[in-house]
Parts: structure tokens; C-alpha cells; sequence
């Protein structure tokens, strides 16, 4: 009987354990810091990362040409998808290059960096091997799809000893944390990296769950102080989760509902977490030379601050102000700068057409004909790594030049330009005011790029009224409007290649890479019998990157302010937004039966209703922000000596 009472007794001891266990978080439980407990818990991640890879390995060789095998292999795969979006968050943060080449990358070619040649890279990782899981005949792919499971067996084993390497920095899970809101929304449940499935919904729960798994530990230390903000976190994030387990469906889920009721808030809440408990930012450890491309104290993905303008430009922060922007106003209004005094940069960028000039090619110097491409908006234009339709310039510094030497565009050069601009005193003293250390030699190239590029980093826009809806700043949106935004994160496909907030091609969570795709755009609009407009774009813009997979592909501009800017693409050939949506639901250059050999868009049709059609195009007409951007200069800069220079047009004649 005593051994009876003492088996029981223990059994209720156990018991205790395992309820004490449920209901606790984390460190609390075991002698360590929360840190060190978040990395077991990562570690042990990796290692069920590790034998879903390897479970995969096992039934992919064993497949059979049968319904049963098929069915045991697509589960195999989303079990595996499911064990790497419960680490998905930290992988990226430390290492988001191997991820996208080797674990989780798009399935496209792409080219290998740094490298001396054109060394193509065929892709690898899990997007690929699930557009052959559940492709047509999986069978029939069985040997590729073998070939590329023991591929991420062996990157696997890189990954994983590199990862392991890493101390888990207090620091590293709160951004790590951020991070993954991010990429949650504008990757996760866009589809973006499930191309044939629909379970994004459900992976960005598992995304959420893991998130609030790791800073978990974190809680009862901020509980003390900041109880409601705590209990405001956990409500969220479970309300979030909820939320996504009983939405799942792609079609009809929510983006809306999502991002102002749980990513938005979410993204606020980790960040006061973090700095309440005393937790240094990137901030307090990074040089304080060091550029980073997101702003970390920003309250929301929308946030007017959101992003750093000076991340993507030379000039400093400390050297930006009023006076070197108002120069590089008037120098970008100015048509001297031209070789025949007549253009300006406003010429093509007019500040009432959203800084573009409404023709389908911008007009050639002299009449003589047009320049190659459409102008492209220039509001946000700073927030990209690299620039023009095909990419050739990395720096916005140095894409000047090339409308300054082009004999289509200011058929001029720095010398010729400089040593006219210093015949005006005027312009001689302003340099002077705003570049006092360079006050015997003020005009050149750098201080002359520096002024234009202030001016061109004002152009930034992100306080439109769906902004404003977004960030709980106003309470009312059209519902035609809402609809629309949803269309295009979810079923319209458009957020996977316009990546929110700036809805261009800059990709997040880091917004360090511009995006080119290959879209099949046609010569003519979509009432002609289709050809393919003969401009191969990025094949030829660089020569480190003249490869057949970028024939016909184009930066992926922003589709902020795109109702001002008509007409449409890189050779205008389409007038009106309804015809862009047209031409994508059509699937593009493929789906309109076209031979493009590398398009990077779905060839398949959307099938939108005209209803869905027409509401995608008001979420994008709703996207406008051109506050404090349209002042031109009142007057231009005198030549003492040269009167007939001073009847010079501000922005020019044409």
C-alpha cells in the first residue's frame, strides 16, 4: 500500500511539472539567461530542420508513380516547411545571402556575386523543389527533385555548423523579431515563397507562433515595470495567430485587418519591449559611420520613416540641410546645365506629372526623335540600389552623368557644364554658402551631385491617404480601396514583385536589392496582335550582367503616385492602369502566347473580375503623396556677362 501511495504521489509530482512547465516562459523554469535559452531553442529548431530534410530524402527516393506516394511526398515537404518557418526568422537574420541562394530562394537563375564571369547559378532550396512536389507529374521529376533534396542535405550542413557558431545576442532576437514582421507581410502572406501552394497563410502563423516563442522569456522581466505593455504584447500576438488559424484561405484573408490590427501594433510593442528592459539597438553597436538601410526606432511598417534615404546615398546626414537642397532645386530646374540651354531636368520630370512628362519616350534633344525609355517618377526614386530600367548605375550620384554626356539628353560634359555655371557669380557665391570647405574650387562634380542628390532625396513620399488609413491616423478608406490592397498582396499576385511599403521592386526585410523582371512587355497595346518590344533592357545596361536570363527584363518601379504618371512600362505602351492590370491578368508576354524564354511572371491568367480589376486600380490611384514636392525656384541664378542666358525658361523650353 505505501509503495502504491508513493508511485502516486510521484505521479502527481510529474504531473505539477509538466502543468508548472506549460504556463511558465522559459528561463524562469532553468538556471540561465533568456539569451541562452532562445539559443537551445534555435538549436534544437535546426536539428527538426535537419530531419525533415532528411525524412524528405527518404521518401523522395522511394517515390512511386502513385497517388499514395505522391500525397506521403507533399506532406513530407510541408512538414519540412513547417519546421523551417519555426526558425525562418533567425536564419535570415544571420545569414540571409546562403538562405536565398542555397535554402529558400526564389526558383529563377540568377548570377553569381562577385564573380569575374557570367557564371550562372541554377536555383536551389525549397521554392524550387515545391514547384516540383506539386507540379504535374512529381514522378516524373523524381530525379531532379532527388538531385536537389541531397543539395540541401549538404547546404544544410554549412548551415547548420555556421548558425550554431553564433552567440545569441539580447539584441540579435528583438531585431531578428522585427525582422520577421516584416517579412511575415510583405513575403510571407503575399505568397512569395509558397509559388504552388496555399499554405502562406499557415506559415505565417507558424512564423508568429515562433517569433512570440523566442521573446517569451523576455516577458516576466518586463512584467515588473511594465505590466499593461506586456499583457497588450501577449494579447496581440495570440489575437494574431488566432487570427491567421481561422483565416486561412489566400483568396479571402485580410491583409487589411492583419497589418493595422496585429503587424503594425506588434512592430511597436517588440521595439518598447526591447528598449524597456534596457536592450541596446543596432544603434549603440554599429560604428557610427555605418549606414543602415531601415530606420529601427520606426513605429510600423508605414511609418514616414521607415526607411533611411542616406543608406542608399553618399551624401551624410550631417551635411544635408535646406540651403543644399534649395540649390539642387534650382540646378534641377535650371535648362544651363544643358548644352543648349534649353533643357533642365524638369524637362523630363515634371513635378505636376509626378516627376515623369507624360510621353510615351521622353523627346530627344532637338526634336530628334526620343531618348529609349519612358521617364520614370522620380518621388522615391533614392530607395533602390540601383538605377535607370536596366540597372546599370549602382549609385544615384553617378546616374547623373549619364543624362548629362547622352547627346539625346544635355549633350554636355562636367567641364563644359561647371566652367559655364561659374560665369554666374551668383551661382559662384551660393556654392561657396552651402560648400564653405571647398571655397576655391566650389563648383564640381561632387558638390555639384551632392546638391542635385539632396534635392532628389526630398522627393520622398509615403503620406498618402492610404498611409495615414494604415497608421491609424484617419479612419476612413474607400471600401473599393481596401478591397484593391487586398487584391494586390494576395490574389493579383502584384505585392510579390512590388514589395510593400514602397511597392517597387526593393526587396524586404532589409531593402538592400533592387529587382529587375522580365514581364514579356509588347510593342503595341493589347488591341494589336502581340510582339515583344524589341528593348532587351538589363542584358545590355552592364556588362558584368549580359546574360540571357535578363533579356527583356526591367527595374521593378514603384506603383506609388502611378496615377500621376501615365503612360505605362518602360516604352510607354500602355495609357491607362486599367490596361497594366489587363496585361498582367492576361499573364503577361507568355500568356498572350509570346516566346519568352526567361519571364519571370506567371505566364497564367489571374482570371480577375472586372469588380476586382477596378478595385486594384483605386488602391493604386489612392497612393499619391506629393506634399512639399512641387516649389519651383521663383527665379534662376544671373550671368552678369552673358544677358542672353538670362532669358532662360525655369525648367526649361521642352
Amino acid at each position: 500500500m505505501k509503495q502504491s501511495y508513493l508511485i502516486l504521489f510521484s505521479i502527481l509530482i510529474f504531473l505539477a511539472c509538466i502543468l508548472f512547465s506549460s504556463f511558465s516562459s522559459g528561463p524562469e523554469t532553468i538556471a540561465d539567461s533568456p539569451g541562452n535559452y532562445v539559443k537551445s531553442q534555435y538549436h534544437a529548431g535546426i536539428s527538426d530542420f535537419g530531419r525533415a530534410i532528411h525524412n524528405l530524402e527518404i521518401i523522395a527516393l522511394s517515390l512511386d508513380d502513385n497517388t499514395a506516394a505522391v500525397t506521403d511526398l507533399q506532406k513530407s515537404f510541408d512538414q519540412l516547411r513547417v519546421s523551417y518557418k519555426k526558425i525562418e526568422f533567425f536564419a535570415e537574420y544571420f545569414d540571409p545571402e546562403f538562405i536565398k541562394d542555397y535554402i529558400n530562394g526564389p526558383p529563377l537563375k540568377s548570377l553569381e556575386r562577385k564573380s569575374p564571369s557570367l557564371s550562372i547559378l541554377e536555383p536551389e532550396g525549397m521554392q524550387v523543389l515545391e514547384e516540383l512536389i506539386y507540379g504535374e507529374d512529381p514522378y516524373r521529376e523524381k530525379a531532379a527533385i532527388n538531385k536537389l533534396v541531397q543539395a540541401l542535405n549538404d547546404n544544410f550542413h554549412y548551415f547548420k555548423t555556421y548558425q550554431q557558431s553564433i552567440e545569441m545576442a539580447d539584441r540579435y532576437i528583438f531585431e531578428a523579431s522585427r525582422f520577421q514582421l516584416i517579412r511575415v507581410f510583405s513575403l510571407g502572406v503575399t505568397g512569395f515563397d509558397t509559388p504552388m501552394t496555399d499554405n502562406a497563410i499557415k506559415e505565417a502563423s507558424i512564423s508568429m507562433q515562433s517569433v512570440f516563442e523566442a521573446l517569451k522569456p523576455y516577458l516576466p522581466l518586463a512584467k515588473k515595470k511594465h505590466s499593461p505593455m506586456v499583457e497588450k504584447l501577449e494579447k496581440t500576438f495570440r489575437g494574431a495567430v488566432t487570427y491567421l488559424n481561422e483565416n486561412e484561405d489566400f483568396e479571402t484573408f485580410d491583409r487589411m485587418e492583419f497589418l493595422k490590427g496585429y503587424i503594425n501594433p506588434l512592430y511597436r510593442l517588440i521595439l518598447d519591449l526591447q528598449l524597456s528592459l534596457g536592450i541596446e539597438t543596432y544603434y549603440e553597436t554599429a560604428p557610427l559611420t555605418f549606414k543602415h538601410s531601415v530606420n529601427y526606432l520606426a513605429g510600423n511598417l508605414f511609418d514616414e520613416s521607415l526607411l533611411n534615404p542616406y543608406y542608399y546615398l553618399k551624401i551624410r546626414k550631417i551635411d544635408d540641410n535646406k540651403a543644399l537642397v534649395d540649390l539642387g532645386r534650382t540646378l534641377f530646374f535650371d535648362p544651363v546645365l544643358s548644352g543648349s540651354n534649353e533643357r533642365s531636368c524638369a524637362s523630363c520630370h515634371q513635378p505636376d506629372k509626378g516627376f515623369t512628362d507624360g510621353n510615351k519616350k521622353s523627346i530627344a534633344m532637338d526634336f530628334k526623335g526620343t531618348v529609349d525609355r519612358n521617364a520614370p517618377t522620380l518621388i522615391n526614386a533614392v530607395y533602390a540600389d540601383k538605377y535607370f530600367y536596366d540597372l546599370r548605375v549602382g549609385e544615384m550620384e553617378n546616374q547623373i552623368e549619364h543624362v548629362i554626356f547622352d547627346k539625346r539628353e544635355f549633350h554636355t560634359s562636367y567641364l563644359q557644364m561647371f566652367e559655364k555655371l561659374e560665369q554666374s557669380e551668383e551661382y559662384v557665391t551660393w556654392f561657396k554658402s552651402v560648400f564653405p570647405d571647398w571655397e576655391h574650387e566650389p563648383i564640381n562634380k561632387n558638390t555639384f551631385s551632392a546638391a542635385i542628390t539632396a534635392y532628389l532625396k526630398s522627393l520622398s513620399g509615403f503620406n498618402s491617404p492610404f498611409d495615414q488609413y494604415v497608421r491609424g491616423e484617419t479612419d476612413e478608406l474607400p471600401e473599393a480601396v481596401i478591397n484593391g490592397f487586398n487584391l494586390f498582396m494576395g490574389k493579383a499576385g502584384c505585392g510579390t514583385c512590388h514589395f510593400a511599403p514602397t511597392f517597387s521592386g526593393l526587396v524586404p526585410p532589409l531593402y538592400h536589392e533592387s529587382e529587375s523582371e522580365v514581364l514579356g512587355v509588347t510593342l503595341h497595346n493589347l488591341d494589336s496582335m502581340p510582339v515583344i518590344d524589341p528593348d532587351v533592357g538589363r542584358y545590355k545596361g552592364n556588362l558584368k550582367e549580359h546574360a540571357n536570363i535578363y533579356k527583356h527584363s526591367f527595374k521593378t518601379t514603384t506603383v506609388r503616385n502611378v496615377s500621376l504618371t501615365a503612360p505605362y512600362m518602360h516604352n510607354g505602351v500602355f495609357e491607362t492602369l486599367e490596361e497594366v492590370v489587363e496585361f498582367y491578368d492576361r499573364g503577361g508576354g507568355q500568356g498572350l502566347g509570346l516566346d519568352v524564354e526567361f519571364q519571370t511572371l506567371p505566364p497564367d491568367p489571374l482570371e480577375l473580375t472586372d469588380l476586382e480589376k477596378q478595385h486594384l486600380v483605386k488602391f493604386m490611384e489612392v497612393l499619391v503623396d506629393t506634399t512639399a514636392m512641387t516649389t519651383q525656384p521663383v527665379r534662376l541664378p544671373v550671368f552678369e556677362n552673358q544677358p542672353e542666358l538670362n532669358q532662360r525658361i525655369i525648367g526649361g523650353i521642352y
